[in-house]
C-alpha cells in the first residue's frame, strides 16, 4: 500500500514538474496535465487491462493536444468548452453501448447537439442562427429513437419532430420567407386548421388500428 502511495505520489510530482516546465513555452499547465494522466489511463488499460481507463485515456489525451495546439496557435479555433461536451457525449454513449444504460444515451447525444451549436454560434455569430439550436436538438431525439426506442417506442419522434419544425418555422421567419403578418393572418382560419388537423390525427390512429389487427 506504502509503494503504490509513493509511486502516485512521485508520477503527480513528475506531472506536475513537466507541466511547470512547459509553462515557460506558454502551455497552460492544467493541458499538459491532462494530457500526461490521459496518457497514463491509456497505458494502465494497455499494460493493466483496465479497460474504462482506455476511454478517459483517450478523451483527456484528446482534449489536452487540441487544447495544447490552441496554446501553440496551431489550432485557433476556440471550442474548449464545445469540445468538452462533445468528448463528454462520447462517453454517455460509449456508456450505454457497453453497459445498456437506457438514461446515457439521452446526453449522448443531447450534449453534443449542444456543442455543435456552441460552435455554430461562436464562429460564424449571426442573427438567424439561432433556430438551428431547435433543430439540432430535434435531431438528437431522433438519433434516441434509432439507437434505443426503434421497434419500442415512438414517443422521442414527438418532440424531436416538435422541435425541427419549430426550428424551421423559426428560420422561415428570420429569413424573411414567412412575415409575422401571413402567421397573423392564418389565425383567421384556425377552426379550418384546428379541423383538419383533428382529422389527419384521427385517420393515422385508425391506420394504425388497422395496420395493427
Amino acid at each position: 500500500m506504502l509503494k503504490n502511495n509513493n509511486f502516485i505520489a512521485g508520477l503527480g510530482l513528475i506531472f506536475l514538474g513537466i507541466a511547470y516546465l512547459l509553462r515557460n513555452f506558454n502551455i497552460s499547465m492544467i493541458n499538459t496535465i491532462m494530457i500526461l494522466a490521459g496518457l497514463y489511463f491509456i497505458y494502465s488499460a494497455v499494460i493493466k487491462k483496465h479497460q474504462p481507463h482506455l476511454l478517459f485515456g483517450i478523451v483527456l489525451t484528446t482534449t489536452g493536444a487540441i487544447m495544447m495546439m490552441r496554446d501553440l496557435r496551431i489550432f485557433r479555433f476556440n471550442i474548449t468548452g464545445e469540445l468538452f461536451l462533445l468528448l463528454l457525449g462520447v462517453i454517455f454513449l460509449a456508456v450505454y453501448f457497453r453497459k445498456g444504460i437506457l438514461g446515457f444515451v439521452f446526453p449522448g447525444y443531447i450534449l453534443p447537439a449542444i456543442s455543435i451549436y456552441s460552435l455554430i454560434e461562436n464562429n460564424i455569430n449571426d442573427n438567424f442562427i439561432w433556430p438551428s439550436f431547435f433543430i439540432l436538438l430535434g435531431l438528437a431525439f431522433y438519433m434516441i429513437y434509432f439507437t434505443a426506442y426503434v421497434h419500442k417506442s415512438s414517443w422521442p419522434l414527438i418532440p424531436g419532430t416538435i422541435l425541427i419544425l419549430f426550428g424551421l418555422g423559426a428560420f422561415a421567419v428570420v429569413l424573411g420567407l414567412v412575415s409575422l403578418d401571413m402567421i397573423s393572418g392564418l389565425m383567421n382560419y384556425q377552426s379550418y386548421i384546428l379541423s383538419v388537423a383533428v382529422i389527419l390525427v384521427g385517420i393515422v390512429l385508425l391506420y394504425r388500428s388497422i395496420r395493427s389487427k
